[in-house]
């Protein structure tokens, strides 16, 4: 099959739906930021151990990511996509307002299980309507472009947060006037504000590829059970190998901000501040090299490419993120977070691609959020185990370290094998799925 060479117009109009995505993922994962950076006061405040602060983040998490992405991405594949995406937006803004009032244990569990639900169903939804709005090269920077999203929403959350915890602090005679409650707090109260503007930003997107009821009553008429069948090999081997990287990343990476106030006595804001421009630095980097190296092996490998970066990126990376319990200087495990920030990114950015080839696009949003569903789990076991090995190591203030990293480099290394073998049976599933032979292919008679 020839492939086309020329550059398409822009679509000006994809342009701005991918800048609405940007600054909607910007957004909707600050709350996880907050929860790191304040967890030292607030679990003094609430009494709540490692186990506990785990369990929150963690299992919580976890389980209600599972419980809400598949009936979200349902919704999405039937009604208008705005709709859907603007009434998580507010879910997950009352969550985090809630957590700002929460009074134990169990009140901020629910409070993050709510958040967690609501932000499961924004993901998968962005994710399938990029190849709606993006063809050819044009998804595959775009695509890099979003995941650089996903990453520096962790940056600028650490950074904003870090600088917002810093000005409470400093208007605390202030905002004691207006109530009496701990700057922890009025950080979850701040982060839930803006969230009107966001969500008024989501009806600039389009509505998705299904819109009237007759074309509702059609994606009803395609189950997604023939197509796991069909492709249960590339399916088993992509989404096992997936959710053990989402497994390693957060091993480590989730309990950073606490390890280094712990071990090196630093404060929330400066930890939030560095450690939110070592992300984003790393972040930036990772996505620009992604970019890079996958549409240049997208040449030679054709669909096997994506596959091959993810498992490449980890097994240089891993040896280096093994050092971090060792670490003695902050700037050590600011180097070694910015070595696992830059891999991940080349790899997670490379796996956006992977699960747009693998399903055709009346199924895309129920992949993406079978994909969450997985996701999820994995984040959670990554928290909340790094955690509990935390305790039982009980290795000093770098027990998270310890505990994070008997969960990552296992992790990495299956994640590793399983993309490996996924090559071949992925190249396949894509070619049929897509109807291309080659991922740089453009579709005829569609708008790149």
């Amino acid at each position: 099959m020839h492939r086309s060479t020329s550059r398409p117009p822009l679509d000006i109009r994809a342009a701005l739906s991918l800048a609405v995505m940007v600054a909607v993922m910007l957004y909707a994962t600050i709350d996880r930021q907050v929860f790191g950076l304040v967890a030292a006061e607030m679990s003094e405040t609430l009494k709540l151990s490692n186990t506990q602060l785990g369990l929150i983040q963690g299992i919580g998490f976890a389980l209600f990511t599972f419980l809400g992405a598949y009936p979200i991405a349902w919704f999405a594949d039937r009604f208008d996509k705005r709709w859907v995406l603007a009434v998580c937006t507010a879910s997950w803004a009352l969550g985090t307002a809630a957590c700002g009032f929460a009074s134990g244990f169990v009140s901020l569990f629910v409070a993050s299980a709510a958040v967690a639900a609501a932000e499961a169903g924004i993901a998968p939804i962005f994710m399938s309507l990029l190849p709606e709005l993006f063809r050819g090269q044009a998804r595959v920077t775009a695509t890099m472009i979003y995941y650089v999203a996903i990453s520096l929403s962790m940056a600028s959350g650490l950074f904003l947060v870090g600088a917002m915890i810093s000005g409470i602090n400093a208007m605390g005679p202030v905002l004691s006037t207006v109530a009496a409650l701990e700057n922890w707090r009025w950080a979850f109260l701040a982060a839930a504000a803006p969230f009107p503007l966001f969500a008024s930003m989501l009806f600039i997107l389009p509505k998705g590829h299904v819109t009237g009821g007759k074309a509702r009553a059609a994606a009803a008429l395609v189950p997604i059970g023939p197509f796991l069948k069909a492709n249960l090999q590339s399916v088993i081997f992509v989404f096992t190998g997936m959710t053990f990287f989402a497994l390693g990343v957060t091993g480590i990476l989730a309990w950073t901000p606490l390890s280094l106030t712990r071990i090196f006595s630093l404060g929330a804001a400066e930890v939030g501040m560095v450690l939110g421009a070592v992300i984003a630095a790393a972040s930036v980097a990772g996505v620009a090299a992604g970019n890079f190296i996958l549409r240049h092996l997208q040449r030679r490998l054709g669909y096997r490419a994506a596959p091959r970066v993810v498992w490449v990126s980890l097994t240089v990376s891993l040896p280096f993120i093994c050092l971090i319990p060792f670490a003695a200087a902050p700037w050590q495990v600011y180097g070694i977070v910015a070595i696992q920030v830059f891999a991940s990114t080349i790899a997670g950015a490379s796996s956006v691609s992977l699960l747009q080839e693998l399903a055709p696009a009346p199924v895309r949003a129920r992949i993406m959020a079978l994909r969450a569903m997985t996701n999820g789990p994995a984040v959670g076991m990554g928290v909340a185990g790094a955690a509990f090995l935390g305790d039982l190591i009980n290795a000093g203030p770098a027990s998270l370290f310890w505990g994070g990293l008997a969960i990552s480099a296992p992790a990495w290394a299956i994640c590793i094998i399983c993309l490996r073998l996924a090559e071949q049976p992925f190249q396949a599933t894509a070619r049929a799925n897509s109807g291309q032979m080659h991922p740089l292919d453009l579709v005829a008679g569609k708008p790149a």
